[in-house]
């Protein structure tokens, strides 16, 4: 059905007309960032930056993508090294403790973050409040960043799952503290995302080659999450 539909939009037999964004669409988008503004605005920075991780095989030490990531990266002729993170730091370059969690590699790996950043995130604020959550991503995505580091050793990552872990435990502990004020999300999912960590460290998801997991921010911002919960 769908070839031959394409055989008469090729021949111009059948005519489609593109779909406007209506009125009533624009005032449901407008409703739903005055509601989840931060979730909202972290979810549209990741999509704006989306294409500095899809071109991070052009290595450079002065392209945006290298200053967004944890350690400084310097060059020698066709080398490249990682900064320490002490001489990093102390070259006053604080924000890359942060900026990774806006890097992502592939359709995959952004979609399914910010799904879970939709789905969990949102919840988180409309329960605690923007400014609760803001102060939690930064933490997390900080506790995160740097757990990698500590059990992967200085390489490429990225990405908001070590967020997500970390929404994950936070709405856990809450849950469980404030059953009243419950995120309302399913048991199975928690089990499910535990699983998916343990599963992580046995190095099995990295053989289906859809890239390295970064285990390490995964736990980090799971523990990170618990412990703010």
């Amino acid at each position: 059905f769908v070839l031959l539909a394409f055989e008469k939009y090729k021949s111009g037999e059948l005519e489609v007309q593109r779909a406007a964004i209506s009125y009533s669409t624009l005032l449901s988008l407008s409703s739903e960032f005055r509601r989840y503004p931060f979730t909202l605005s972290l979810i549209v920075l990741n999509i704006l930056l989306f294409p500095l991780g899809m071109s991070s095989n052009q290595l450079d030490s002065n392209t945006l993508f290298a200053r967004l990531m944890l350690l400084e990266i310097e060059q020698e002729g066709a080398d490249f090294y990682f900064v320490s993170l002490e001489q990093t730091l102390n070259k006053e370059q604080w924000w890359r403790l942060l900026t990774p969690m806006f890097i992502h590699f592939s359709w995959l790996h952004i979609v399914f973050n910010l799904l879970w950043v939709w789905e969990i995130g949102r919840r988180i604020e409309m329960i605690n409040g923007a400014f609760t959550m803001f102060c939690l991503v930064v933490f997390v995505s900080i506790s995160a960043n740097l757990s990698q580091l500590l059990i992967g050793g200085p390489s490429f990552f990225g990405g908001m799952s070590g967020v997500v872990f970390g929404l994950l435990g936070y709405s856990m502990v809450w849950t469980r503290l404030v059953p009243d004020k419950s995120m309302g999300i399913a048991k199975g999912v928690y089990v499910f995302m535990l699983i998916y960590l343990a599963i992580g460290f046995t190095g099995a998801i990295d053989s289906l080659g859809l890239g390295k997991l970064a285990n390490g921010a995964h736990l980090g911002g799971l523990l990170a999450g618990i412990f703010t919960g």
